[in-house]
């Protein structure tokens, strides 16, 4: 049996994020490690309004996590380039303004050369190259002392007034975004380009306000010191993180007396979109277990189980629907000492994902054991009687293989495995005024033995190594 769940529908989350991200230009998107963060923005990427309205780049810091301060902000730069390549969006931008530009003429020589050294052989090569050709002609090496002395700082790496001709690139290529241009007798709608910092929880903490700092350094406005934008001129930056648990990061790192929400508001224009997907998926993937096993009933009394897929980050859930539970068991039937029952049973395969999912034999069994008192503490006509019944048949049988009846409640139960060529099923009928013999029925105490043997014969039936059964 295989759990498939289809594509978890989180339109609204995706509405509601991009009326965020309409009116708001820096972002904290917050949610838990694992919890789905990710998703919501591939989704994002892919919503064909959002594409009319937004071009996005994404960089991930965890890959300058071991580089100096100095070179964090050049692998940034490096990264949107390329982004901006792959795009063809350097192609239109204007070339005579961005050479123009360039403070001294190394600078320009080192933009053209890592330009061309990725740039494929064709127009924008040939332009890049003859542009460069016009211009070394033109250009004049004679600047002013004061000229001079600025240039030295705008072409320091790291350096917060730093103004290379990479970041003037990347600058030229964002305002040609952002305006609306006739290409080839077609209009191309200005978008709202976006720079998305991602996996920002994955960091080591050092590494995180580090990189953060150097962040920060740069989306302060040297020229209007009374607004706070970005380095770029990007219309909108997003960072990907757990904010609640950043803040206990940033207390033990600078101290309980050191204000978190001071430090961050310079990444925050409003309060962080605190987003997750997994209780969405944990009603999926619930809905889809008692669906398939028939315990839509039980599940609610699975205490152990339900918590431990509370407790589960959105991958451990997704790992749950990646394997078949077939592929677990050495054959078609589960043998114990004195006969056997087809694996197709839905006990065998609730027993794997509880396994699956971290749970320790001893709660599996606290799970069955209280499923089993359930039965012992209602009325007698209760459809989950018999679903309990019907579920436990395997573990009643192991001990007792000639058992027939179970007494519950104020009532009497007869159970039996009927088999077919196709098929194979648990019944359990009510038996009116039955006056049998004690010792065919299975008593409420008695499961506290039965349990753990039945475990040890499904052991050597199925792959449960993840369950300790010594």
């Amino acid at each position: 049996m295989k759990i498939i769940l289809d594509k978890i529908d989180i339109s609204g989350n995706l509405k509601n994020f991009a009326q965020y991200l309409e009116k708001t230009d820096r972002i904290i998107l917050s949610a838990k490690f694992g919890d789905g963060k990710t998703y919501l923005l591939n989704e994002l990427r892919k919503d064909e309004a959002m594409q009319d309205k937004y071009e996005f780049f994404t960089i991930y810091p965890v890959n300058y996590s071991v580089a100096k301060n100095e070179d964090v902000f050049e692998y940034i730069k490096r990264d949107i380039i390329v982004q901006l390549h792959e795009r063809k969006l350097l192609e239109n931008i204007d070339l005579n303004a961005l050479f123009g530009s360039v403070f001294t003429f190394d600078d320009l020589t080192s933009v053209v050369s890592f330009l061309l050294s990725f740039v494929p052989m064709g127009k924008f090569y040939d332009k890049v190259y003859n542009k460069f050709l016009e211009i070394k002609k033109k250009y004049d090496e004679k600047k002013h002392t004061a000229d001079k002395y600025l240039s030295k700082f705008a072409n320091t790496a790291g350096c917060i007034h730093e103004e290379d001709g990479y970041t003037k690139l990347i600058k030229k290529a964002i305002e040609w975004i952002s305006q609306d241009h006739s290409l080839n007798g077609k209009v191309k709608k200005a978008k709202k380009p976006v720079l998305i910092i991602e996996d920002l929880d994955r960091l080591d903490p050092k590494h995180l306000f580090r990189i953060l700092n150097v962040v920060s350094a740069h989306i302060d406005d040297s020229d209007r010191p009374d607004i706070v934008g970005n380095k770029f001129g990007f219309s909108n930056i997003v960072l990907v993180m757990d904010y609640d648990v950043t803040k206990h990061i940033f207390h033990h790192f600078y101290g309980t007396e050191a204000c978190y929400e001071g430090y961050m508001s310079k990444f925050l224009s409003r309060e962080p979109f605190r987003y997750s997907i997994k209780y969405i998926m944990i009603r999926a993937f619930e809905a889809q277990l008692g669906e398939k096993l028939g315990i839509h009933e039980l599940l609610p009394h699975l205490k152990h189980f339900r918590e431990k897929l509370a407790g589960s980050s959105l991958r451990d859930l997704y790992k749950l629907t990646q394997f078949d539970t077939d592929s677990y068991f050495n054959g078609s039937e589960y043998c114990y000492s004195k006969g056997s029952m087809p694996t197709s049973l839905p006990l065998f395969h609730l027993i794997i994902y509880m396994m699956e999912s971290g749970m320790p034999v001893e709660k599996i069994e606290e799970d069955l054991r209280s499923l089993n008192n359930i039965i012992f503490q209602i009325s007698n006509g209760y459809s989950i009687q018999y679903k309990i019944i019907k579920l436990l048949y395997p573990v009643y049988i192991t001990n007792s293989p000639n058992i027939e009846y179970i007494k519950a409640y104020n009532a009497t139960y007869n159970f039996w495995l009927e088999r077919t060529e196709n098929s194979c099923k648990v019944v359990v009928e009510n038996v009116v005024g039955y006056n049998g013999d004690a010792i065919l029925s299975i008593r409420q105490e008695d499961i506290e033995e039965t349990i753990i043997p039945f475990l040890k014969y499904l052991s050597i039936s199925a792959n449960l190594s993840a369950l300790r059964l010594d």
